[in-house]
């Protein structure tokens, strides 16, 4: 597994013909499967472009990608479909990471490739200027501007404060075989949403400082016209309201610079 920093730039070799075929200039992101293909720098432009599907590659190692002969390169005329990814320039570097719910959770800031040739986890830094990871499996959708993920991920530390909760129950209790009573369930299920709601609350706090400050990208206004921003417009505690009550508040997390 390899970040794609790693991988750009290395040399491209054919172990049968035993020569140096070129060198990684970029990765093409294919959005439907996280596949990548990158695109080879041969200092032969006036041919064509030449890529290779990294699923193709035999090995992708720490200082070459070895592939078995210079058949596995291709160009547009072989494979027309690569045109589509070269057209749509997914970077995902960059990108704004939203769940379903429309709650940001930050900016990818790397992305990790394997063997396989696929994208199987992205590197995000979140809202407080920390680190996080989300895995290839948990990604809805790799779009240009925006990376959606399931709501899943941001669930991740609830789940776990409620196993805390969980585990500490059991060493305090004397007999863990006896089944809890009526009471002690009702408490369990309101400590829980007492915990969710607050959660949730530190979650629109972070969502809110991480906006105030920035600048739209463009105008956003609703349906019928109401403006929520202009573009270049800050991004103040009367924006974020109005878009709120309006509903616009996803549309405007998708449109900051």
């Amino acid at each position: 597994m390899k970040k794609s920093v790693e991988i750009i730039g290395l040399p491209v070799i054919s172990i049968v013909e035993g020569t140096e075929l070129g060198t990684v200039k970029s990765l093409l992101i294919n959005p439907a499967d996280g596949s990548v293909t990158i695109l080879i720098d041969d200092s032969k432009w006036y041919w064509g472009a030449k890529f290779l599907p990294l699923a193709a590659a035999t090995g992708l190692g720490e200082y070459a990608i070895t592939i078995e002969n210079s058949d596995a390169i291709l160009t547009l005329a072989d494979a027309p479909e690569v045109e589509k990814l070269i057209v749509a320039d997914l970077k995902i570097i960059g990108t704004k990471v939203l769940t379903k719910n429309g709650r940001i959770q930050g900016k990818v800031t790397e992305f990790f490739v394997d063997n396989s040739g696929k994208i199987v986890s992205c590197e995000i830094e979140d809202l407080n200027g920390g680190t996080t990871s989300i895995e290839a499996k948990q990604i809805l959708t790799f779009g240009k501007d925006v990376l959606f993920v399931s709501d899943d991920h941001e669930t991740v530390v609830e789940r776990s404060t409620t196993a805390t909760i969980a585990i500490s129950s059991e060493s305090t209790s004397v007999n863990l075989e006896a089944k809890p009573s009526a009471t002690q369930v009702k408490e369990a299920d309101e400590v829980k949403s007492v915990a969710n709601d607050d959660s949730a609350r530190k979650f629109d706090e972070k969502n809110r400082k991480y906006l105030l400050g920035k600048k739209a990208s463009r105008r956003i206004e609703t349906d019928n016209g109401l403006l929520i921003v202009e573009e270049g417009g800050e991004i103040t505690e009367e924006v974020l309201q109005k878009a709120k009550l309006t509903g616009s508040f996803v549309e405007l997390t998708m449109n900051i610079q």
